[in-house]
């Protein structure tokens, strides 16, 4: 299949992957209105790419893989640079939820090449846990850059904290009941449900999110 890898959405993701070391530059460097406005910047071309892709028959394999990476390196890299003490920032993430989430990723990431490369199983439609756990984790960073330019109170982060780790759970589990049924499916030669997936990945085959 071709990847066709010079469409708008995908150019604008490669743009948010090229953002993204300027992002984690100005974070550390306490820039902290810069790196706001980098993350808007990011954030709207997600938008924008997404749209294009669903509405103007511009989506492609190759950017139904990279977007998600595209967000999830996002995410995983703001979660571990707000957590370092060193970070010049008014609130940090604590360790144990970035061990979660990460943990929670590598996870997801090993068994889904295991069904893919082991059974070959390289669909797996999102679902509202999955959904959500990004969401959470999006909030977390988005109230903690606001914080620091004075535009939403600490105790939204401190919410956020709670709710990130609960859904992290949730999705995790369901993640893996959800693909040992797929594989045990799979292995007895049954054919997997219509959009019998587990977490949250687009049909691409990419890690879900």
């Amino acid at each position: 299949m071709e990847l066709r890898p010079w469409t708008l959405p995908n150019l604008l993701t490669f743009a948010r992957l090229v953002a993204l070391p300027f992002l984690i530059s100005a974070i550390v460097e306490g820039q902290h209105m810069q790196a706001f406005a980098i993350f808007f910047a990011m954030a709207v071309s997600d938008f924008v790419d997404g749209y294009l892709a669903r509405h103007f028959g511009m989506a492609s394999p190759l950017g139904a893989l990279l977007d998600p990476i595209a967000d999830k390196l996002f995410l995983v890299s703001t979660f571990i640079v707000f957590a370092l003490k060193s970070t010049p920032t008014n609130i940090h993430i604590p360790l144990w939820l970035v061990l979660m989430t990460v943990g929670r990723d590598v996870l997801i990431v090993v068994v889904a090449l295991v069904m893919a490369l082991g059974l070959g199983i390289k669909s797996f439609p999102p679902t509202f846990l999955g959904k959500a756990n990004t969401f959470a984790e999006i909030s977390t960073v988005v109230a903690i850059l606001m914080n620091n330019i004075g535009r939403m109170p600490a105790w939204v982060a401190d919410v956020c904290f709670p709710v990130t780790a609960l859904l992290t759970i949730a999705s995790g589990v369901h993640y893996v009941f959800r693909a040992s049924g797929i594989i045990a499916r799979a292995s007895s030669g049954s054919p997997a449900p219509e959009g019998g997936g587990s977490g949250a990945a687009p049909p691409s085959g990419s890690p879900p999110s």
